[in-house]
């Protein structure tokens, strides 16, 4: 089957977790972890895990927790899997064959073992990627190959907050040069110049940053978080406000973040009240009926068809649900696995000459306590 893939568009939440694991497992641990697509709107699923190898025994990540996902806004072949304590994967063959990232300084991080939060690539590099991490020692880092992951260094390590982790990262689309960089505690931080610095731009009062998103308008960024709902600027991070959700109790907890890949103003938001809507970058927002009332659930991961505006996948802790009239309607999906899907994709593209869209998800379990 030949495969080429086209525009992407869909942010997941992004959650701190840690795990244990080492490299990538033998295709005994069965696919219940890892990543799986599906062809035709989450009906059927197949596993996307196979790691390449010359070894006699197939490999695959598919026994491991998938905390990010995300492919390259220029090339969609190219595609990275961030784990929760195995470290980063890529593809650039859509998905078909998968490597481990390996090469590392310095040691103590020891990539194949960390956590990885996010992962943020170039949209004008390729090879360029960021992801946020979390080594075995505890200490938090972001950190960039600029050569498609031959080689792996430190952008920015976060010191001077006793437990704080770095989570979210975000790469202005219209000023790749432009980096936004999210933590626990609260903290937003920028920079202008591809990480060479930073200024700490917010602090949101211990208000957890858990997802960034950089508009394509290349000013507007909106930040979910833990507590604190919705944060918003309309300057390229210079200031920033709250978004006023109080008449929707429970969404000052914010999991995700979806942009309307056909609608340029509007977006929605996964919250602990349900799924809100908005049509004007954030001024109004209407929520969707769903098949839980709100509050019953947490909206972990949402993501819209690039195909159609009508077409909306989200999943909680227990589910996988879809709608193609806008959210009037909901059906349940069956899901391969009986782990958490905290990430989402979607993209459309060919298959054998038909143009037909692709779902993709992760799972994960919560670290044992």
């Amino acid at each position: 089957m030949q495969t080429t893939l086209g525009k992407i568009l869909v942010i997941g939440a992004a959650l701190t977790v840690l795990g244990a694991g080492c490299g990538a497992s033998s295709g005994s641990q069965g696919p219940d972890g890892g990543l799986f697509r599906s062809v035709d709107g989450g009906n059927t699923w197949t596993a996307q895990s196979r790691v390449l190898t010359t070894a006699a025994t197939p490999l695959s990540f598919g026994g491991f927790d998938v905390n990010t996902f995300t492919v390259d806004p220029k090339d969609p072949k190219s595609m990275w899997v961030g784990t929760s304590a195995n470290g980063i994967f890529y593809s650039f063959d859509g998905g078909e064959g998968w490597q481990q990232a390996k090469n590392f300084a310095p040691a103590e991080l020891q990539l194949t073992t960390a956590s990885v939060n996010n992962i943020a690539v170039d949209p004008e590099n390729k090879c360029l990627v960021y992801a946020t991490v979390i080594a075995p020692t505890g200490k938090s880092y972001l950190i960039r190959t600029a050569d498609c992951s031959r080689n792996w260094g430190v952008v920015y390590t976060l010191t001077d907050l006793k437990d704080a982790q770095l989570r979210s990262v975000a790469i202005n689309p219209a000023n790749s040069k432009q980096l936004f960089l999210g933590d626990t505690v609260g903290n937003v931080y920028r920079s202008s110049n591809a990480g060479a610095s930073w200024e700490n731009v917010a602090r949101f009062e211990d208000r957890a940053v858990r997802t960034i998103v950089a508009h394509p308008n290349g000013q507007t960024v909106f930040v979910g978080t833990s507590r604190g709902g919705l944060r918003a600027s309309f300057d390229g991070g210079t200031t920033w406000g709250a978004v006023d959700l109080k008449k929707f109790a429970g969404a000052e907890e914010v999991y995700a973040i979806a942009l309307d890949p056909a609608k340029s103003t509007s977006l929605l938001i996964g919250t602990k009240y349900g799924i809100l809507r908005s049509d004007d970058l954030g001024t109004a927002w209407t929520a969707l009926e769903l098949l839980t009332g709100p509050q019953e659930t947490q909206i972990l991961s949402l993501a819209v068809s690039p195909k159609n505006s009508n077409r909306i996948y989200y999943s909680t802790p227990k589910g996988f649900y879809r709608t193609d009239d806008g959210g009037k309607s909901w059906a349940t999906k069956r899901v391969p696995t009986a782990r958490i899907i905290k990430t989402l994709w979607v993209n459309s593209g060919l298959v054998n000459g038909v143009d037909t869209e692709f779902v993709w998800f992760g799972g994960w379990r919560p670290p044992q306590q």
